[in-house]
């Protein structure tokens, strides 16, 4: 069961988390990006984590973090930040999913662009950041949303063992993290 409390104190990390694992802008290098994400994830258990990254990411030139990411996962058919991709592949039931994920988005708000597919992890986290589904009655919904990332980053860092070092790899575990420290913790019943 999500503790959709702490999710709501940390809901405006994943907004720079998300920023970081979408394709690198200038945005992310600036003194500005990095100084917001220290104000605003204070609350979050990966921030050290993050801020070393983030560091980490500004410390290269634009070209070459592009490069990178490219080359990893647009170039790289073994790698993907669609988290439903892993499992189905592309059947009818990963089309069955992204119409859900879709469905869950507009239910709370948020309108996602033609150009994405539902399952893009950066556009998930973008939900968890800004989705209106505080004190809506039919917020566990939002469950499936994080089986989708846990399932997904899971085969995602699978796949990836040897990168396991890579900055992006870093921040996907970061973020399984993250999400793990929401879930209530079940009793013991011995």
């Amino acid at each position: 069961m999500i503790n959709l409390e702490k999710v709501k104190a940390i809901r405006s990390g994943f907004a720079y988390v998300s920023h970081m694992l979408d394709y690198p802008s200038e945005e992310i290098l600036s003194l500005e990006f990095r100084n917001g994400l220290v104000r605003d994830y204070c609350a979050m258990s990966q921030r050290a984590s993050v801020l070393t990254i983030l560091d980490e990411l500004r410390g290269q030139k634009l070209y070459d973090l592009q490069k990178h990411y490219s080359d990893l996962f647009d170039s790289n058919k073994r790698f993907t930040l669609y988290m439903t991709y892993y499992k189905f592949e592309d059947s009818r039931k990963r089309g069955t999913l992204l119409a859900k994920l879709k469905l869950l988005y507009e239910m709370f708000g948020l309108e996602i662009s033609e150009r994405e597919l539902a399952d893009y992890l950066p556009m998930m986290l973008e939900f968890l950041a800004f989705g209106h589904w505080q004190g809506d009655r039919r917020r566990q919904d939002i469950n499936l949303l994080f089986q989708v990332i846990e399932d997904g980053t899971y085969h995602l860092l699978k796949r990836g063992r040897e990168y396991r070092d890579d900055p992006y790899f870093r921040l996907i575990d970061a973020v399984r993290k993250e999400l793990k420290a929401c879930l209530e913790q079940e009793a013991d019943v011995s």
